[in-house]
């Protein structure tokens, strides 16, 4: 049994430059490597070359969420009928976002971003500018699909806002039509792994149980709304026959960016650079006379929907750092002020 083994479950040069020349020498290493599939309290599921395992993770791990997200590789040893959590390593990309004011971790090691909605009231293009950016950021390749094109009476409709989202890669498709499904294929190489986002209701799951034959739990829409029940109510990793490794996230009606500043720039970039045309340097796209970006607007160029949630997007990350760093104040604050408390006990003894 040799690395190219964890290749199926998506191992890369990028983690196996990450071991010493005595791990790669050492016998076991191999046994040692784990991706995680799961997240609980305190240990995690995953899959090595030998096959699933739970690993046990310590005090130094803790909370989970601050340390470890579903896609990880790690390193375990084993202990007794488990494992033991002793390393993680360096991630090539590590999805997060802003929930309930703290950075949360959604998933690592993605290849791409299936961001799925569909053709009902749930469509939201600013919601969709949201996910965008989110996948730009971390250098994920973003895919839109528009589930549920067989129910809707205006397919058109739905098409046309999204063509306006300059997104290189958009399908409409439905499950009951098996061919519209063809496209999504080309993302499917073996060693990839795809996360899908999107809110409740939208076919996540329906997606995925079509595309990969698996049975994961749907539930209807709400009638009155077309707003979905949750389904999925937690991450998990799990690993297809054609070699594909698959994310289904919990819906999400609300995200909230977190220190996206680039992928906003990838999103919006219409705007960034028409801003770099204005009359003047300091203009605030408001009223000034030889503004670039009203000019557009009035021209209709670019929307006016798209400018204001540009403006939101970036009122939203700039406030997310001033917190970030007034909280990292705080913290600085009290660790130097606790190192003077204990050091000051160590002189006194």
């Amino acid at each position: 049994m040799t690395y190219s083994s964890l290749q199926k479950f998506g191992w890369s040069n990028v983690f196996f430059q990450q071991l010493s020349f005595d791990e790669i020498c050492t016998e076991g290493t191999l046994e040692q490597i784990f991706r995680i599939t799961a997240i609980h309290r305190n240990r995690v599921e995953a899959m090595g070359a030998n096959g699933e395992s739970s690993i046990i993770c310590g005090a130094e791990f803790q909370p989970l969420s601050q340390h470890l997200a579903v896609g990880d590789w790690v390193m375990a040893e084993a202990a007794h009928e488990h494992h033991r959590l002793v390393r993680i390593f360096e991630p090539k990309n590590r999805v997060r976002r802003i929930s309930n004011g703290l950075p949360q971790v959604i998933a690592a090691n993605l290849d791409y971003l299936w961001i799925v909605t569909s053709a009902n009231e749930e469509f939201n293009v600013k919601r969709l500018e949201r996910y965008l950016a989110l996948a730009h950021e971390f250098d994920i390749t973003p895919v839109v699909i528009l589930t549920k094109t067989d129910i809707c009476d205006d397919l058109e409709h739905y098409l046309g806002q999204l063509d306006s989202l300059g997104a290189d890669n958009v399908h409409a498709l439905s499950v009951n039509t098996p061919g519209s499904l063809d496209a999504l294929s080309a993302y499917m190489s073996e060693g990839s792994t795809i996360a899908l986002m999107g809110s409740s209701g939208v076919g996540k799951s329906t997606l995925i149980n079509a595309m990969f034959h698996t049975d994961l739990a749907t539930q209807a829409i709400r009638e009155d709304d077309a707003h979905g029940r949750h389904t999925t109510t937690h991450r998990e990793l799990f690993f297809c026959d054609n070699g594909v490794a698959i994310i289904d996230t919990p819906g999400m009606r609300e995200l909230q960016l977190y220190d996206a500043e680039q992928g906003l720039e990838r999103v919006f970039h219409s705007i960034v650079e028409l801003s770099q045309q204005c009359r003047y340097n300091n203009c605030t796209h408001a009223e000034e006379p030889g503004c670039a970006i009203q000019a557009a607007i009035a021209s209709e160029t670019i929307t006016q929907a798209h400018f204001d949630n540009y403006l939101k997007l970036l009122k939203e990350e700039a406030s997310q750092k001033r917190r970030a760093e007034g909280a990292h104040a705080v913290k600085h604050y009290y660790r130097d002020y606790f190192k003077k408390v204990y050091s000051g006990r160590k002189d006194q003894w």
